[in-house]
């Protein structure tokens, strides 16, 4: 860029006191380039050490005192003293050393100031007879906040005008009340801040503002003021510029005024609150200035594709009545020139890329940032609005070691402290709960003493049983004293004294903080202690309270107890609640910057450059995000009583856009599709590609606006896509040995060795065994034990053979299986209904019987296989119950709480649990229990569930399966059987996974270990 002088007159009398830098420019470094060259700041270290500089925010005061070091040469100097204005969308707090000339109440700390709000609003609610859920309360509170805030930015609030709007308008109920709830911040929160002797920060920051005007006025600085890079929205801000334009030394810079607009144009702007001019034709006006008034930036001469570009986003996103003479306008910018040659200059290093989703939008952001690293010294930096989209490009450039954190932070409760915190309140919530237990105990900054491996496999998982930690040590007690569990299981008399160890240890912890019962209310201040010390005592030292997750952590607490102070005692669901809530909108910002890339949202970007900026999530309600609803006034009311117009944020936003936009390389990414729903593109990139189409045609813009073909990352993402050539794409065949191959099964796994044997190989031959999930919900297997051991409870002498003991015992197990109170309840009617049928169909068929059954009774018979040696197999069963007939024959029934196997799945053998449970018998394999080797006459499914029924095997069933003798059952199913066992006895003989997938009813818990994905065909089968 050429420079126009040495010294550029700033400060020099007549010099004009309000300047712009255009879009497009690195504002900070031309600021910092003026200043220097102004003041001989590289001859001279100290020449601006009296100077008083104003940039937006913190950020822009670092990158300033950096471009001034730069600017200077590199040499050491006297820093003027760079103050932060406060960003009017960001949480900068009001200027400090402003608000120390000024005899002021304190501000009242955040935190508490939405505690009280929150006591209000409780209050409020209480008297109305309708009270709310705290998190509720909470949620109204912040929305107050929020409009105390809006009050205060918006100047002179005259909120004693709502009750008049409300009489002479007719409104909606909702409306009424609403002004009625606005008592609170209208009436009763000016008292309560008048009471404790303190002032809302922005109210105070105003009052500073006012404050510093007046000291400037009568003392005036000894150096000079300079008020860079802000719109001027905040009044604040604009009362400090009028008080500058009257000093001697100072200077205004503006961002990106646009000095060329019309004067009719610039009356329509400032009547559209969205326009990216909106608020400076409101500084302008406070400040008496028209636009043309306002100087150009000296020494920078731009470049004509900057001032093409600078243009034509001018023109598009000018209000929606000038929109019509586009063309016209067109060809006034492009004065000598074609208005197609000063399109395609202005929209030279402008890319537009539309994704699929948000997804490929990531990819596409960081797969270019990434390519920004191939070249030296080259930096780029993805600016969006969308934290989630910032937070998932920076989990995608890890994959290639680049650390690159968003400029915004992370939320609290996603850092390694955060969500240790909110996992100990969870687990406060019900301290035996398994999720939240291990959760906890589980989370990588905790260092617990015990393994806690054991507890979990035996003890924790499947249904509940428990809800305390006096049902937790009973579960324990009961399941270690169930010796045909340890025994399948391999539960180990060690691990159940360490189970019963850490169940007292953790105990313990609880008593001690207090917070044993869930149910008992205790204050915040106490809650938040306990579970402090907790974190303390968990975590590894220095853990969790180190780093700056952990400090954040640490003003979270001490900021929410300093809430909680004004509030009642409450129960830790409700103070858990309250804090995630509380939490929801701080993040932890780190520190450590990349040295070439950054993620920056809107509000860290301003003032800010790179050689590439990457503009992402350009999507109608992401950027710009539509203000959210008014939850108490209407839009006129707002109008009338003097708040800010919503859309004025949309405004600012869109002066962010055309900052950025008119860089001299920039890339514009949006999605087609966001959150599974279609998308709509910006209205300023939609306006943009109109004004392109009316310059250079359809194909023309769309040419001038596509990414070069090698440079579009949707094609490397699509090549990055393409899965790799896999070698395995044959289905597992494994064949072991013999030696390893089962020798002994169970009738059910049987059925399991002919619908999916590559399980039966995965358990049997691999010692593989799916682990049962958490809190496993009540389904059909422990609904059944449970039924099943109703039912042989209730067969025992002395127990009341009544509908009404049945449903008792049937509860009791019900509820020991960890089935949730309001389901037992649901079905008492139905399950009264199914045991009065099972009362009668029992009585009816009494007299067939000799003696009392054999329930829950356990059996197993060898067998000779060829190949394998006599008695070489044994298949082993349980049966639910043996009757013995008067006939001297034998029944086995089984008890399903579902439907049981079809007719068809028994003939065939798919499904030979109890023709194999008749061979067991027949053999005397259920001897040992008492039962001796007898015919057997009826093998009978009993349901016993939602719905009552009884279904003799061999009987008639539809029109396919007439009736069968279940003799011929029985020794068709020997013979398959054997055959069956004879042919896995074959070590050459391999275990396949699903066969045949449509036998595989249940699917396999072992499909993913097999790689089915990879080989089987579309249709399921092999």
């Amino acid at each position: 860029m050429l420079r126009g002088m040495s010294k550029p007159g700033l400060f020099a009398s007549g010099a004009p006191k309000l300047r712009t830098i255009p879009p497009g420019a690195n504002f900070l470094k031309e600021l910092a380039r003026a200043l220097a060259e102004e003041t001989g700041l590289a001859d001279a270290p100290d020449a601006m050490a009296d100077d008083l500089i104003y940039v937006p925010n913190r950020r822009s005061a670092r990158a300033l005192a950096l471009a001034l070091f730069q600017a200077a040469g590199g040499n050491t100097l006297l820093m003027p003293e760079i103050r932060p204005l406060g960003d009017l969308e960001n949480d900068e707090p009001p200027p400090g050393a402003e608000s120390a000339l000024a005899d002021l109440p304190p501000a009242i700390p955040a935190a508490e100031r939405l505690g009280r709000l929150t006591r209000l609003v409780t209050a409020y609610y209480e008297r109305q007879g309708k009270p709310v859920p705290p998190a509720s309360a909470l949620a109204a509170a912040r929305e107050l906040a929020r409009l105390l805030d809006q009050a205060a930015l918006s100047g002179k609030v005259e909120w004693g005008r709502l009750e008049s709007l409300v009489q002479d308008r007719q409104l909606a109920e909702h409306w009424r009340r609403s002004v009625d709830f606005l008592d609170i911040i209208t009436a009763q929160w000016p008292e309560e801040l008048e009471r404790n002797v303190q002032m809302d920060p922005y109210a105070r920051r105003l009052a500073a503002a006012e404050a510093m005007a007046a000291n400037w006025s009568s003392t005036p600085p000894r150096g000079r003021v300079i008020i860079a890079g802000s719109t001027g929205a905040d009044p604040s801000g604009r009362i400090l510029m009028k008080a500058a334009l009257t000093l001697p030394q100072s200077l205004i810079v503006l961002p990106g005024l646009d000095t060329g607009v019309e004067p009719r144009a610039w009356a329509r702007i400032a009547q559209t609150p969205n326009h990216p001019q909106y608020a400076f034709a409101e500084t302008l006006a406070a400040l008496g200035f028209r636009p043309d008034e306002v100087a150009p930036w000296p020494g920078l001469d731009e470049t004509p594709e900057a001032a093409a570009r600078r243009d034509l986003i001018h023109e598009a996103l000018a209000p929606a009545d000038d929109t019509s003479g586009w063309l016209e306008r067109l060809n006034e910018m492009a004065d000598a020139q074609q208005p197609a040659d000063f399109a395609r200059k202005g929209l030279s290093g402008l890319t537009m890329i539309e994704a699929a989703n948000e997804s490929e939008e990531a990819w596409c952001a960081a797969l270019l940032l990434r390519q920004t690293l191939e070249t030296d010294n080259e930096t780029a930096a993805l600016v969006t609005p969308d934290a989630g989209l910032a937070r998932r490009v920076s989990a995608l450039m890890k994959q290639w070691d680049i650390d690159l954190t968003p400029s915004g932070g992370t939320p609290l409760l996603q850092t390694p402290a955060g969500s240790l915190a909110a996992l100990i309140m969870d687990w406060t919530v019900d301290p035996t709960h398994p999720v939240t237990l291990l959760a906890a105990l589980k989370h990588a900054q905790v260092q617990y003493p015990h393994d806690l491996a054991g507890f979990e496999r035996f003890f924790l998982r499947g249904p509940r049983r428990w809800n305390d930690w006096d049902g937790l040590n009973d579960h324990i007690d009961r399941t270690a004293g169930d010796e045909d569990h340890r025994k399948r299981t391999g539960l180990s008399d060690d691990t159940v004294a360490l189970a019963r160890k850490i169940a007292t240890h953790l105990e313990a912890h609880f008593d001690k903080a207090g917070l044993r019962d869930p149910d008992a209310a205790i204050a915040g201040q106490a809650y938040l202690e306990a579970v402090a010390d907790m974190m303390g005592e968990l975590g590894a030292t220095p853990l969790p309270w180190a780093g700056e997750d952990g400090a954040a952590l640490s003003t979270a607490l001490r900021d929410f107890a300093l809430m909680t102070a004004s509030m009642e005692d409450a129960v830790p669901e409700v103070w858990c609640e309250l804090f995630k809530a509380y939490c929801a909108a701080l993040t932890v910002r780190s520190r450590a910057d990349h040295p070439r890339l950054a993620i920056w949202g809107p509000l860290e970007a301003r003032l800010q450059s790179a050689d590439r900026l990457i503009l992402a999530g350009l999507n109608e309600g992401v950027w710009p995000q539509q203000p959210p609803a008014d939850a108490f006034l209407p839009r006129s009311f707002r109008k009338d009583i003097g708040l800010n117009d919503p859309d004025e944020r949309i405004g600012l936003s869109a002066h962010d856009f055309a900052q950025m936009a008119a860089a001299p390389n920039v890339i514009l990414l949006s999605s087609k599709r966001r959150e599974d729903a279609p998308a709509v593109s910006s209205r300023w990139l939609w306006r943009l590609n109109t004004l392109a189409r009316g310059a250079l045609g359809e194909k023309g813009a769309a040419d001038a606006l596509a990414p070069r073909e090698e440079d579009d990352p949707r094609l490397w993402l699509a090549t990055l896509s393409e899965p790799p050539t896999l070698a395995l794409k044959t289905e597992p065949r494994p064949a072991p040995a013999s030696e390893h191959r089962p020798r002994r099964l169970s009738v059910t796994r049987i059925e399991a060795l002919q619908r999916d044997p590559y399980a039966i190989y995965a358990q049997y031959v691999l010692g593989l065994n799916k682990l049962d999930a958490l809190e496993l919900p009540v389904d059909a297997r422990p609904r059944g034990t449970a039924i099943h051991a109703a039912l042989e409870k209730f067969e025992e002498a002395g127990v009341e053979k009544s509908a009404d003991a049945l449903v008792t015992l049937l509860e009791q197990e019900l509820r020991e299986a960890g089935e949730a109170e309001e389901v037992i309840l649901g079905a008492v009617a139905a399950r009264r209904k199914v045991a009065g049928e099972y009362i009668a169909w029992r009585a009816a068929r009494l007299h067939l019987i000799a003696g009392a059954p054999y329930t829950e009774i356990k059996g197993e018979h060898s067998f000779d296989v060829p190949g394998m040696g006599r008695a070489a197999f044994t298949l082993t069963a349980t049966a639910d119950r043996i009757e013995k007939h008067q006939d001297g024959t034998l029944a086995i029934l089984d008890f399903k709480s579902g439907a049981p196997p079809g007719e068809g799945e028994v003939r065939t053998g798919l499904n030979p649990q109890m023709p194999l449970q008749a061979i067991i018998a027949q053999e005397g394999g259920f001897a040992a229990q008492g039962v001796t080797a007898k015919p057997v006459s009826a093998l009978t499914y009993v349901r016993f569930g939602s719905k009552f029924d009884v279904r003799n095997i061999g009987d008639k069933a539809g029109s396919q399966h007439p009736e069968k003798p279940i003799e011929e059952i029985i020794a068709e199913t020997r013979e398959g059987f054997l055959k069956l066992i004879e042919k896995f006895a074959d070590p050459n003989h391999p275990y396949i996974s699903m066969p045949r997938p449509k036998w595989a009813k249940y699917g396999s818990d072992y499909a993913r270990l097999a790689r089915r994905d990879e080989w089987a065909a579309e249709d399921g089968d092999d």
